[in-house]
């Protein structure tokens, strides 16, 4: 068994979370790069709800409980920030966007982008992505007829993209083609951020190495692609009905000023990567799991046919797709963000144990989603976790796929209208079933994606209404 760390006697100073002492400097750096989920799932297990370890000379807590949950990212949310090494490799794509930005200037930006948020805003976008919808799978028609797979994790992208693109520029995109050209950047920039965050010793971006020609390259293009979409929304006015048009017009209540372009430019970037990735994700683990589970997709049929009578769903429809809602937020707890970094800024107590300024905090939804004190049967597959009835009591932060606090995703509205409508609007018309043999493994990046795809065969279905 590995040696656990020290703790203090009540009195005698710093009480300290328990945890492994890893290796003479590094710490326990080469487990995490190892598996980092297998790590933190490990340690989770011999320690318990607060473990601490060093990684490179950097005190790291990692924390699974609620009410631990609950104290950094709600109670004393202002003590933890993103100045951590995750987050520094992120701003060199996504600079001050929400996701990246901290303290005052963050809360003034997310008190301007607020009203785009809107449940009236998010309703008026939310009709138009079952079209969207039903175009993508029209193109699905001659795989059915020939029995042929597609790889429906790469479609879930491209719909999402759509959408997401959709959404924020109802006008300015050249095509199709503009739109892959953005998936293909994003996933360019984030590869590297990722690459960056663990490869800490890096040449820097100037440096023309491959990869970084390679960012510099997508970079260009992205913000090839805003910024004239930004000079050409600036020049001919008006309202497109869409978020763009809601952050040119976003104002400070204090000064009366707008966004400058290159915040615009950070605050688009951001809101493109989380529009798409986290939601094409969420749909194609869905995808995977109805194939998995007959019993559950047939539930899930029975209220599509019952509530739509083989029509098209509606925003309307939307609070009366009950079982879709669940079968959807399942998949979230099953497959969520692998981990989330904070930096304490002060000095605090959690749970007890003293944490030190300049600590990192770990927090994985994937550890706490499973967590067996919270979830019965936590790698089951059971849509009626989330009845009201089973719901009543569960901690707010046992289940939080958009995060928590303050720094609640300003998009989850959003994503799980578009979510529900694309699942509803898909699973009417077909059913999808796993390739044989096809190898299924979680990519946990900055979301869970399937490594390797997901083929699957695509079955027109008929209503029973």
């Amino acid at each position: 068994m590995a040696s656990v760390t020290p703790t203090a006697p009540a009195g005698a100073g710093p009480r300290l979370a328990p945890g492994p002492r890893g290796r003479f400097l590094v710490g326990s750096l080469f487990d995490l790069r190892r598996d980092l989920i297998g790590f933190l799932s490990g340690v989770s297990r011999e320690y318990g709800d607060i473990v601490r370890f060093t990684v490179a000379g950097f005190t790291v807590h990692l924390i699974n409980h609620p009410d631990h949950l609950r104290h950094v990212l709600q109670v004393n949310s202002r003590n933890y920030d993103k100045q951590s090494f995750e987050y520094k490799p992120l701003k060199l794509a996504f600079g001050e966007g929400l996701f990246t930005s901290d303290g005052d200037f963050w809360r003034r930006q997310r008190r301007l982008m607020q009203p785009a948020f809107h449940r009236q805003r998010i309703q008026q976008l939310g009709e138009g992505i079952v079209q969207d919808v039903v175009d993508r799978v029209d193109t699905w028609q001659p795989h059915a007829e020939r029995g042929e797979p597609l790889d429906v994790a790469a479609e879930m992208v491209n719909l999402s993209m759509n959408v997401a693109t959709k959404s924020l520029f109802s006008t300015g995109l050249r095509g199709d083609d503009e739109v892959a050209a953005i998936s293909r950047y994003l996933d360019t920039i984030v590869n590297y951020c990722l690459y960056r965050a663990t490869v800490p010793l890096a040449p820097p971006p100037r440096v023309p190495t491959r990869r970084n020609r390679a960012f510099n390259e997508a970079m260009s293009g992205l913000n090839g692609i805003i910024y004239r979409i930004l000079h050409e929304r600036r020049r001919d006015g008006g309202d497109s009905h869409d978020l763009l048009s809601m952050l040119l017009a976003a104002r400070d209540e204090e000064t009366g000023e707008g966004m400058p372009d290159k915040q615009l430019r950070d605050e688009i970037a951001t809101l493109l990567l989380g529009g798409y990735e986290t939601t094409s994700n969420q749909l194609s683990w869905a995808w995977y799991e109805l194939s998995r589970n007959p019993e559950i997709e047939a539930r899930l049929h029975d209220e599509l046919d019952r509530v739509l009578g083989g029509r098209l769903p509606t925003v309307a429809d939307v609070p009366q797709l009950e079982y879709t809602r669940m079968v959807l937020e399942e998949t979230l707890r099953l497959y969520p963000v692998p981990w989330l970094e904070r930096r304490a800024a002060g000095p605090d107590r959690i749970g007890g144990y003293d944490v030190k300024a300049g600590s990192l905090i770990y927090i994985s939804p994937y550890l706490t989603h499973r967590h067996p004190d919270l979830w019965e049967e936590p790698e089951r597959f059971d849509p009626e976790r989330f009845t009201p009835e089973r719901s009543a009591g569960r901690p707010r932060f046992a289940y939080f796929p958009f995060g928590g606090g303050p720094r609640l995703c300003i998009g989850n509205r959003l994503a799980e209208l578009e979510a529900q409508l694309t699942l509803a609007t898909i699973a009417q018309r077909y059913r999808l079933r796993m390739v044989p043999d096809h190898p299924v493994e979680p990519k946990m990046m900055i979301t869970t994606s399937p490594r390797y795809g997901l083929k699957m065969t695509v079955e027109p279905r008929r209503s029973t209404a």
